[in-house]
């Protein structure tokens, strides 16, 4: 063999791979490293390696310039994607402003009927408010003369209240 191994590795041909791969060596340089590699494990796994490392630097050149038409194409389909946009927006513009509309409109009548309710509060007196209850009974609130001990008594109270009219 041509090479001097030291712990598995052949140090002579790694300096080499780079220039096989890239087709620089002389031929009988390359004839005498295709060999090799056909002999050594570890070579061969440097070689697939440098491989896989070219493929990924060669990923990252620099393209040329597509030209004229690309540029035509794109700034086409973005026009078509922008009228398409404006299509859109045009459909939903009457809805949306129906719904302004609606909203405004729901926002007036809420603060209106708040204003009524707080002026008619104003208004009446609390004479006038007694004789209003005092008309009718309210079913929501159950008088408590004394304080029911017990569930029973609760139960009892709510009869008596309902039975009184």
């Amino acid at each position: 063999m041509i090479s001097e191994q030291k712990d598995g590795h052949c140090e002579k041909f790694e300096a080499l791979i780079e220039d096989y791969l890239s087709g620089e060596l002389p031929r009988a340089k390359a004839e005498q490293l295709t060999a090799h590699f056909d002999a050594c494990g570890n070579c061969r796994k440097a070689l697939d390696d440098a491989r896989i490392s070219a493929r990924l630097v060669s990923a990252f050149e620099p393209v040329p310039d597509p030209g004229a038409g690309f540029a035509r194409m794109v700034m086409a389909r973005i026009n078509v994607a922008e009228r398409w946009i404006k299509e859109q927006r045009s459909f939903w513009r009457p809805f949306e402003a129906l719904a302004w509309r609606l909203a405004f409109s729901a926002v007036l009548a809420l603060a209106f009927l708040f204003a009524y309710g707080i002026r008619v509060s104003h208004q009446t007196s609390p004479a006038t408010a007694t004789a209003i209850s005092a008309q009718q009974p309210d079913i929501f609130t159950v008088p408590v003369s004394t304080a029911p001990s017990n569930g029973d008594d609760v139960l009892v109270a709510i009869a008596e209240h309902h039975r009184e009219p």
